[in-house]
């Protein structure tokens, strides 16, 4: 009896011991990895009306929230010695922000202090409700006017007075660009919107504007609404694919590791299984995700991607946001440029500006691992980038933003540009025909 005691106890002893040393092995292995166990994001706060009057006090609690947001989680701060410039575009803020104001007024002080790091990821949710009745198109630094489907060779001049030069300074003020074709896109989406337009000075008299143009003439032009999007969201993010003759075509319109993909990626393993040389990756508009949907559909194809270097800073905001179970230091991730493509398979993807964050790494995996081809437009995403937003909600204002707390670096390192150029260079339209132009060179 005495014998079967001791055998229990030193199985006891040997099964406390595993599951200690699994303990420690998983808390060392979750604390020196950026392992996420799940966490929860603040609530979103209804809008403001633009011309809700915040007090001195709430103006300096929103902007202190804001500034010790930003600090505690951004990888900026553990990456740059010198803070000399920060400091500059902190202290602006503070300047700006020490009185009552708007809450229109405060967002765009606080949109200005965001651009500091010239980050897509870091940034306050601009939105515009109103934007004038005016066919224009940004291109080579003027907005020219579209006629029956056409670009013009009039561009406009002035909008409620103020030249567009000063309203393209505004929009650039607000809205961060990582590149040159970001700062397109931007002005291209914003340069008539009723608060850029108010933010640059424009006379506005109710829902209309005085426009002139490049040829002389002018014109009164009416405010309308911004256009919403047609389905539920659900419908538009929706990822399909088709055979288009004989290339398997995929519409990758966000990068959701989901059951759907998961089945897309079945069928697209199957065809290339089964003979299927031409794989055409639709990836224009998408704006990010999950980079594991990307992955998923390259080893699909019997493909396996380079890696990026990655820096994660965690914080409170971190933990609570993304449950590590760190909440200070940081984590270097070293990549790696080991690759496999499949010279089986024709791989073509298609980009354009708004090709954003997690679709511009497929892209840049593409690139680096000599992968495939791509087609389109740059992306307004640089290649080496911040990104993986953690939210911040302002109490008074009620301000949305989103802040980085990761830097990545491209497998290839001795690339540091700041655009992503496709191997065939057109417009987002007709990317599509472009490409299976090209696959038909190949036949």
């Amino acid at each position: 009896m005495s014998g079967m005691r001791k055998k229990v106890k030193k199985k006891f002893i040997v099964i406390l011991s595993l599951t200690f040393l699994v303990l420690l092995l998983g808390g060392v292995i979750g604390y020196n990895i950026p392992i996420s166990f799940g966490g929860s994001y603040p609530p979103l706060l209804p809008a403001l009306p633009p011309d809700t009057l915040l007090t001195k006090e709430q103006v300096f609690e929103d902007r202190e929230a804001a500034v010790r947001f930003v600090e505690n989680v951004h990888p900026y701060f553990i990456l740059e010695e010198d803070l000399s410039a920060y400091q500059r575009a902190r202290q602006d803020y503070m300047d700006s922000t020490e009185k009552e104001m708007t809450a229109e007024d405060f967002k765009a002080a606080t949109a200005e202090y965001l651009c500091f790091f010239q980050d897509g990821h870091t940034c306050i949710w601009w939105e515009e409700q109103e934007y004038l009745s005016l066919n224009g198109v940004y291109q080579k630094g003027h907005t020219y006017v579209g006629k029956n489907g056409e670009i013009t060779d009039v561009y406009v001049t002035s909008i409620g007075g103020r030249d567009m030069e000063k309203v393209y300074q505004a929009i650039d003020r607000v809205i961060p660009a990582e590149n040159e074709k970001a700062k397109e896109k931007n002005r291209d989406n914003y340069a008539t919107g009723r608060n850029i337009l108010k933010l640059a000075g424009a006379e506005i008299s109710g829902d209309s504007v005085l426009v002139t143009y490049s040829d002389g003439s002018e014109e009164e032009c009416m405010f309308r609404e911004a256009e919403k999007s047609s389905g539920t969201e659900q419908e538009r993010l929706q990822n399909t694919w088709i055979m288009d003759e004989d290339v398997f075509v995929i519409n990758f319109v966000e990068c959701v590791d989901d059951d759907n993909l998961k089945s897309i990626a079945k069928e697209l393993e199957s065809a290339v299984k089964n003979g299927c040389g031409k794989v055409l990756m639709d990836v224009r508009g998408n704006g990010g995700g999950n980079s594991n949907a990307c992955k998923r559909l390259l080893t699909a194809m019997g493909m396996e991607a380079p890696e990026y270097d990655m820096l994660v800073r965690f914080s409170k905001e971190a933990k609570e946001q993304a449950g590590y179970l760190r909440s200070r230091g940081s984590v270097q991730w070293k990549g790696s440029d080991k690759c496999k493509g499949n010279e089986d398979v024709e791989l073509t993807l298609l980009c354009d500006r708004d090709t954003f964050s997690s679709a511009t790494m497929l892209l840049v995996w593409v690139r680096d691992g000599n992968l495939g081809k791509i087609v389109g437009e740059a992306s307004s995403n640089a290649p080496n980038s911040y990104g993986d937003i953690l939210y911040l909600s302002l109490p008074n204002s009620h301000l949305d933003a989103s802040v980085s707390h990761k830097q990545f670096i491209r497998p290839d390192e001795k690339d540091n540009s700041r655009m992503l150029i496709p191997d065939i260079e057109t417009s987002s339209g007709e990317a599509y025909e472009k490409a299976m132009e090209l696959f038909g060179d190949n036949t």
